[in-house]
């Protein structure tokens, strides 16, 4: 009650605002108001349909929690580019959800976050992939490894390229600090989007030329095809600026 009434207080003289449309919070609604919470668990697969139809040359299958829009879009843009990590929470209980319902299904030795090279980490000061790993974490019964993989070279930008161009971009700028440990293993990358799965299937491909098993992948978010090019990873100095369980898996 205490609580209560001191955020009341706060929020006198400190209103709380939605992230995405503006709008003053309620004491009871945090980071999203509730039109906005509304519109995200709209963009949510029903845990039937999460698993991807997409099929890539390493990974074996491939889960998302939501389809990409508005206001997934508007979240993930403000993790990535205005530094605000806990907005990832607004996902939380659905992507735990996804997360228990898939490593309850299979055995993975280890939870692995897609790393991001040195550059871009000293820019954003967190890898967000890692932060989501984070705030599984309690739900989840594999460990996180999160110095598994290590991207040891930048890549550039990627929107404005196709599917194989992207397989070219990427190739070879992982490697693995513990080779030893990737033998008969089995391993759940973790990522914030899913476009072409181009980063992912990389990943995928190393952990399988050392001897793993299985690589599997899960992602908050799928975008359309062609959506990230138009809508997504624009810079922000662009002219954008102004459930019930039912696993979804398939052996």
């Amino acid at each position: 009650m205490f609580h209560y009434y001191r955020e009341a207080f706060i929020r006198l003289f400190y209103p709380a605002a939605c992230e995405v449309c503006h709008a003053n919070l309620d004491l009871e609604e945090k980071i999203l108001c509730q039109h906005c919470v509304g519109d995200l668990d709209a963009l949510a697969w029903p845990m039937e349909k999460a698993m991807t139809d997409e099929r890539f040359e390493h990974l074996d299958h491939a889960w998302t929690v939501y389809a990409y829009g508005s206001p997934i879009r508007e979240l993930l843009h403000g993790v990535k580019y205005a530094r605000k990590d806990y907005l990832l929470k607004a996902c939380q209980k659905r992507a735990a959800g996804l997360a228990q319902a898939v490593t309850s299904d299979f055995w993975y030795d280890a939870i692995l976050p897609i790393p991001i090279d040195r550059m871009k980490l000293m820019k954003r000061h967190f890898n967000q992939a890692e932060v989501l790993a984070t705030m599984l974490e309690p739900w989840l019964t594999p460990p996180v490894e999160r110095s598994f993989l290590i991207k040891h070279r930048s890549i550039p930008s990627q929107t404005s390229l196709s599917q194989c161009e992207r397989a070219i971009n990427v190739y070879g700028s992982f490697r693995l600090k513990h080779h030893a440990k990737v033998l008969g293993g089995s391993f759940l990358l973790l990522d914030d989007v899913l476009t072409t799965g181009a980063t992912a299937n990389e990943a995928a491909r190393l952990l399988k030329l050392h001897g793993a098993k299985r690589v599997d992948f899960m992602a908050l978010a799928k975008t359309a095809p062609n959506l990230e090019k138009m809508r997504f990873l624009e810079s922000p100095s662009s002219s954008s600026k102004a459930g019930e369980r039912t696993i979804p898996v398939h052996s």
